[in-house]
Order: structure tokens, then sequence, then C-alpha cells
């Protein structure tokens, strides 16, 4: 896709479908992470722009960089963004941990395949499947305005969901 955000719509829906299991941050950065090689060619001139990274292979190498590193990253900065490390070393530990594992591997897993699905569907660079094939099935299989608005109708979708999340949360508390 043309911009990485497309992309974060539908990991916010599925943010909504299972908040505890499910880690935004680290599907963002898995989305963001994949996207680092498209733009590395770009700023290089060199073509085709999605190589290794942009299959599914790559993608899962990806996706254990996410869980591996990503996890205690994306934990450091929610710590940060809800203000609520405390800075000794036993709270940056705590804040390093802050995401829970399967939530974590769930996000990096589904941040990576869907990304190379997605990004499949409208460039014609992409071979998803190599080193195996060098086939791209899931190309024009449905317009590019229908991909974006595809993922912008699951982001608003899991914006609501995740507002209702909130709202219930919140009462509770």
């Amino acid at each position: 896709m043309p911009f990485t955000p497309f992309h974060f719509g539908p990991g916010l829906a599925a943010k909504a479908v299972a908040p505890s299991y499910f880690s935004f941050t680290v599907f963002i950065f898995s989305q963001v992470l994949i996207d680092l090689e498209p733009l590395y060619y770009m700023l290089n001139g060199e073509w085709p722009l999605h190589r290794f990274f942009h299959t599914f292979f790559g993608a899962t190498v990806i996706a254990i960089v996410s869980f591996v590193i990503g996890r205690h990253l994306c934990g450091l900065f929610l710590a940060i963004f809800r203000r609520s490390i405390i800075w000794t070393k036993p709270g940056i530990i705590e804040a390093l941990g802050l995401i829970n594992p399967i939530a974590a591997l769930s996000g990096a897993l589904i941040g990576s395949w869907s990304h190379i699905a997605l990004d499949s569907i409208m460039h014609s660079d992409m071979r998803p499947l190599a080193p195996f094939s060098d086939k791209n099935m899931l190309l024009n299989s449905i317009t590019v305005f229908e991909l974006h608005l595809y993922c912008m109708v699951a982001g608003v979708i899991g914006a609501v969901g995740m507002g209702f999340w909130w709202l219930v949360w919140r009462e509770r508390c």
C-alpha cells in the first residue's frame, strides 16, 4: 500500500475482537518494519521495491523480530505514553514486559502476514510465495479503491469496538 497506515485498519479491528490477546502496538511495529524495505529501495531508486521481506517467508522473519524486540520496545513505549513508568531498574523491567507474549505473538504474526496479503493485491512487483513461486495470485483480485475502502471500514469498526471496550472497562473501575 502506498501508506502503511492503511494496514492499521484491520489491526484495529483485530484488537477490538480480542483486546487481551492481540497487541496493536506490536502489529504496528511489524507493519513499519516491513515497509522499511521498499523505503530503502525507493530512496536508492532501485526496482523492485518489494523483495525478501515482502514474502510470507520474509514476513515470518519480521514477525519473529517484532515478537522478540517489538514486544519490549512497544511495552516501554506504552508505559511512557501512559505515564505509568517508574524510572528505576525494576520499573523499566516491568515496562519492558508490559505486553503479554500471546498478544505480542498474535500482533506480530497477523501484522506481518496481513501486510503481505494486502500488498499482494495491489503491487505488481510482489512475489508473496517466493522462493517457491514467482506468481502473485492476489494481484488485482479487488480494486485498489476497494482495498483502501475495506481497510478504512475495518479501522472504523475497530475504533468503534475499542471505544465500546474502553467504556465498559472504564465503567468497571
